[in-house]
């Protein structure tokens, strides 16, 4: 729910323990390999989510919500396919945690971060297609994202069951981000393959524990979903379909300008940043980059990556606005105006 605050120096400090310890920083999935263990981690079963109010809501929920420690909460939610090659993606993420926090923290200009991680396989033939963790701000989504199993399974069928995080989003989130300030939340899915084209209402019943009336469209999902959230899907050039061009078209038909193409995998958390800074200060890419602390091949694989969201119709609405609130006056923090 997003007490706390994130603390670098702590994450340092429980890396270096771990090792020290000589145990892996994804201990939970080597323990449900060797059997020590069975099942989702607790945190992240979507089967545990509890409705808080249902007078208000439909469904069980994952909440980001305001407190006075963190008045100004702006959701961000990060859920990685975890099948075949893409599996290793949460490890990279989770190495890189202090640059993705300093960067939102303190170049965007969001004093309130909660984060949300997650992961999505095959929902037709793996054990764990969809884990989704809490809202946290503090290290607590560190742990949860430790707790991902890695399953590196999927089907094959160069599809996987991304519809499975648009529906979380669309159905089982609530933000006060949202609901106070009207304000949408960053969702970003991560992967290599197209989507399943449908949700199934089987589906929906056996990994929410609800039930549908019918199947849903992925289009139909993203729909809903965006209207309290900003998506991105980070395509993995790095992947194995880099040169489908079937796969691309997918996409780009889904989500045009926020189809990010992601050169180097090693660079996700850097791109993460770099959206959540673009989009909150409508900084141009090049400001954006160079905040983020990068310098040669590193820059540029981000800068290529970042290149259509910067000139994409919303930054360029918010450039707008924030430049127009300047010569008014009303600077906010970062040199810009809060949009």
């Amino acid at each position: 729910m997003g007490g706390g605050t994130w603390d670098s120096g702590a994450y340092s400090a429980a890396t270096s323990a771990r090792r020290a310890s000589g145990i892996d920083d994804f201990d939970y999935t080597n323990k449900v390999r060797s059997g020590t263990v069975s099942g989702i981690h607790p945190t992240l079963d979507p089967l545990g989510m509890k409705n808080p109010d249902s007078s208000k809501y439909r469904f069980p929920l994952r909440e980001s919500r305001d407190s006075a420690e963190h008045p100004d909460s702006i959701p961000i939610a990060i859920i990685f396919d975890v099948t075949g090659s893409m599996h290793s993606i949460p490890t990279v993420l989770q190495q890189k945690l202090t640059r993705l926090m300093d960067v939102v923290i303190d170049k965007a200009g969001i004093p309130d971060p909660q984060v949300l991680v997650g992961a999505v396989g095959d929902s037709i033939s793996d054990r764990y297609p969809l884990q989704v963790g809490q809202f946290e701000s503090s290290n607590l989504f560190d742990e949860q994202l430790r707790n991902i199993i890695l399953e590196g399974g999927g089907g094959g069928q160069s599809m996987e069951s991304y519809a499975l995080a648009y529906r979380f989003a669309a159905d089982h989130t609530a933000t006060d981000a949202f609901e106070k300030r009207g304000k949408k939340g960053y969702l970003f899915t991560m992967g290599d393959e197209k989507p399943w084209p449908t949700v199934t209402a089987a589906d929906v019943s056996r990994l929410f524990g609800v039930e549908a009336s019918e199947d849903e469209t992925v289009e139909s999902l993203i729909a809903r979903a965006s209207e309290r959230w900003e998506i991105f899907h980070l395509f993995s050039l790095d992947g194995s379909y880099r040169n489908d061009k079937q796969v691309h078209d997918t996409w780009r038909k889904l989500l045009g300008e926020r189809l990010v193409m992601v050169e180097d995998s090693s660079l996700v958390c850097e791109i993460i940043a770099g959206i959540v800074h673009m989009m909150e200060t409508a900084y141009d890419v090049d400001r954006v980059v160079g905040d983020i602390g990068l310098s040669g091949a590193a820059a540029s694989a981000v800068k290529n990556a970042l290149v259509p969201v910067g000139t994409s119709s919303l930054v360029a609405k918010r450039q707008a606005s924030a430049s127009g609130a300047l010569k008014k006056g009303g600077a906010a923090r970062g040199g810009v105006s809060r949009i």
